[in-house]
């Protein structure tokens, strides 16, 4: 039975056995009538309505619920009862924000109590828990932080901007990468990005979206261990955790439309729609995004220089087009389209997510992109499409709560590469130009397609020991990985000349199954002293190598006095598993061993109340083992390879704060790393430092409330991001080969009418600063990013 038709079926099956609550019903009627009469003034019969109804209602409505009493009690001038019943209409979501359409005293009243709240997060212990009770350092990202970075902002650059140890790097193909406290890989594969709990990194490379196939429209916060979390979540779970928490439907009400017009013929639209029916919480998102993107040359900027030994131009000479596409997605649009559907403890999931993006050139020379026609309907890039499904089911049953999940991906990827476009340099190795060019355009298009499913089974319960309490959950996973197909064309002038192709009846090679068992122990010795304990194991199958079987251990002591100051020691260990491309599709070169890491940290975090200041200062110490990086082999072919036997040891400083108030509000992010030791890894030995990364990163954001009205509201914001001087080249001394510190400024502004229109304008890197990543992939120039970027948008609410 394939995938599709298991979820359909299950779908089906419990859509016909759910009947409905009469008793919401009644509630639900209740509360439109405590609503009507509200709109009409009639502030003493709203009370009467709901007194003593509340507490019978779900969630939902709860939320509504609490929150008219709390507008209720603020129009007959009682302020405390206001705000008791607006802490309980928080308790329900604490990522509530009210719409400017409010009255400004209950703006005031939810951020004040906002400030005070404890905010909880599930993706640390994977249970609802305090931050300060979280077993690593943790960085929340909100809805309303999102926005004000821009409408133009993909997951990547608000993760490198709120995520302190966070930076942009290149990847070998055109999508975006990050690296985690100065380690990374060929591709963002030390990361995991998951949604709603959700893994998105695919099997084939364990890559995960980090660009516009991420609706940020749809998010209601984001949830980021810093460290790692293979106790947890098991295999890629490395350096980091990146949790998308979607909008629920009662936090929509409505439906929202977005559109962005901005510089290089760039198209952005978005639509989000939610609501509660009956018992149920239904969201649903649409995501689409284009651009030419920004053309750039050779000569320009300070990153394609001179060659470092004959010091004359031999990688600024060119025989292609003089063209480099920066941050164009020309090949097709980039989209995210799904929902989430709750009910009764049922939770679905359904989204398919895709990105086309371009090369910025083709090996070391420029291409002419309209050239080439589509093959399997994509053009020249790199385009990752992906299908995700998940449905579980939780029930509290005694004291034991139960949690099972079923999932499914599939994934094809498609990299169509351009590697001579008319003519091709001199051989770059020889001291001598040759007149030996080649007259026509050269490209190869690789098709990857991957299915994987499995499911995860998760127990919990509360307990006691004399005075002490805590909290206990076991569980295990499943999961088995198919390679469905591959395909490789050569193409000559837009002719295939060669090609291979595997089909779909794969022999026992391309099929893995991997198993895993957990536990985790969060006791309280008494409420300021709390011990969180996890371990992991997991068993992969490999059909044609040995098996890989790890633990992941955890071990975190937190000490919290009082809201004002808490105190967290935390050592883990985590892995990733040697993807599926390099142990099947490469060759004997490999060390085929997974990756590991371990890191000691100590976290002080605390909330200034008085100041409406909250902070966090992280200590680390990591060590890293296999990690992968490119190197050439001595031989007679001077081949390019990748080898998994890096080590890298660091220790670090970073921290965050961010201050909240009425019309102003502030975050600031810093990051410093010191590399202790580093071997067959990116490490320039002169320097002591290890390549392609920054070392010392400030991120300095702002938004000021300049208008608050009744109707009219209109808000400024900005961000200052700076980061040091990078090494974009191994074991070099010349200056050519640092990029220099670089600082990035943007503003931008919004007005809003109600709830029902706002009107923004974003401008990014205005004063059009020459910006560069640099990362893994072998070169001795580092990528554009784009320059000065306009982008106007309007938002309508209905």
């Amino acid at each position: 039975m394939s995938l599709r038709k298991f979820f359909l079926i299950v779908l089906l099956s419990f859509l016909y056995i759910v009947p409905t609550d009469a008793q919401n019903d009644d509630a639900r009627q209740l509360l439109t009538d405590a609503e009507t009469a509200y709109q009409i003034g009639k502030i003493e019969e709203v009370m009467e309505i709901l007194q003593g109804k509340v507490g019978s209602m779900n969630s939902a409505l709860k939320l509504r619920a609490y929150r008219l009493l709390s507008l209720c009690a603020l129009a007959i001038e009682q302020p405390e009862k206001a705000r008791e019943y607006a802490i309980k209409m928080l308790s329900e979501n604490p990522y509530y924000t009210p719409t400017v359409d409010y009255p400004p005293r209950f703006i005031d009243l939810v951020k004040d109590i906002k400030q005070g709240m404890e905010t909880k997060i599930t993706t640390a212990s994977n249970q609802s828990e305090s931050m300060n009770e979280a077993p690593t350092p943790i960085t929340i990202i909100t809805a309303e932080m999102i926005e004000e970075l821009g409408y133009n902002k993909n997951l990547n650059q608000i993760l490198a901007t709120y995520v302190p140890g966070m930076a942009e790097i290149s990847s070998s193909y055109p999508g975006e990468n990050l690296a985690m406290h100065g380690a990374y890989s060929d591709n963002q594969e030390l990361i995991m990005v998951m949604e709603n709990g959700h893994r998105l990194n695919n099997r084939f490379n364990n890559a995960g979206p980090l660009s516009y196939n991420i609706s940020t429209e749809k998010i209601d916060h984001i949830e980021v261990l810093r460290g790692p979390a293979s106790a947890i979540y098991g295999n890629v779970a490395v350096s980091a955790v990146v949790n998308i928490i979607t909008k629920k439907g009662s936090t929509v009400n409505g439906v929202d439309v977005r559109y962005g017009y901005g510089t290089f013929n760039t198209h952005r639209a978005d639509l989000t729609m939610g609501t509660q029916f009956m018992d149920a919480d239904i969201t649903a998102w649409a995501s689409i995004y284009r651009s030419d993107g920004q053309i750039r040359h050779y000569g320009d900027g300070e990153g394609y220089y001179l060659d470092d030994i004959r010091k004359e131009p031999s990688y600024t000479v060119y025989y292609g087009p003089d063209r480099i596409y920066v941050d164009s997605y020309r090949g097709g649009p980039s989209f995210d389209i799904g929902f989430t559907f709750r009910l009764k403890g049922f939770n679905l999931m359904f989204s398919r997510k895709k990105y086309s993006k371009l090369y910025q050139n083709c090996g070391e020379v420029g291409y002419d992109f309209d050239l080439y026609h589509m093959i399997n309907g994509e053009k020249p890039g790199y385009t990752d499409d992906g299908t995700h499904a998940e449905l579980g089911y939780t029930r509290q049953i005694g004291k034991i709560l139960l949690n099972a999940t079923a999932y499914g991906d599939y994934k094809t990827f498609v990299n169509y590469y351009v590697t001579s476009d008319k003519r091709r340099q001199p051989d770059m190795y020889s001291d001598v130009e040759t007149d030996s060019v080649w007259a026509f355009n050269v490209a190869e298009c690789q098709t990857i397609k991957e299915v994987s499913g499995g499911g995860f089974l998760k127990a919990s319960a509360d307990y006691r020991m004399g005075n002490m309490n805590g909290n206990i959950q076991v569980g295990g996973q499943f999961e088995h990985y198919s390679f469905q197909s591959a395909s490789y064309l050569d193409l000559i002038n837009d002719h295939i000349e060669s090609g291979i192709y595997t089909n779909e009846n794969l022999d026992e090679s391309g099929k893995e199954n991997s198993l895993s068992f957990f536990v985790q122990d969060k006791h309280y010795f008494m409420p300021e002293l709390i011990l969180n304990a996890g371990l992991r194991y997991d068993v992969k199958y490999h059909q044609k190598d040995k098996n890989v079987k790890t633990f992941s251990p955890r071990l975190a002591l937190m000490y919290k006095p009082g809201k004002l100051f808490t105190l967290k020691l935390s050592y883990a260990q985590a892995f990733a598993d040697l993807n599926f491309f390099y142990r099947y599709l490469g060759d004997d070169y490999y060390e085929k061993e997974p990756l590991h890491m371990s890191a000691l940290q100590l976290t002080a975090m605390g909330q200034i109340s008085p100041l409406r200041l909250s902070y966090e200062v992280n200590l680390f110490y990591n060590k890293f083992s296999n990690l992968m990086r490119w190197q050439v082999r001595v031989d007679e072919n001077d081949a390019f390879l990748i080898k998994n036997e890096g080590q890298l040891k660091n220790i670090g400083i970073e921290g965050s704060a961010r201050y909240t108030g009425r019309r102003l509000t502030g975050n600031l992010t810093f990051y410093y790393c010191h590399d202790l030791e580093s071997k067959m890894y990116y490490y320039n030995q002169i320097e002591g430092m290890t390549n392609n990364v920054p070392h010392f990163t400030v991120n300095l954001h702002g938004a000021y409330q300049l208008l608050k009205a009744s109707k009219h509201a209109l808000k400024v914001y900005g961000t200052a991001a700076y980061r040091n001087r990078i090494l974009n080249y191994e074991d070099r001394e010349e200056e050519d080969y640092f990029i220099s510190d670089k600082m990035r400024l943007d503003l931008g502004m919004k007005y809003s009418y109600l709830k029902n229109l706002e009107i923004a304008l974003d401008c990014e890197n205005i004063f059009d600063t020459d910006l560069y990543v640099c990362g893994p992939n072998y070169r001795k120039h580092p990528l554009f990013q784009r320059g000065r970027t306009l982008m106007a948008s309007i938002s309508l609410h209905f």
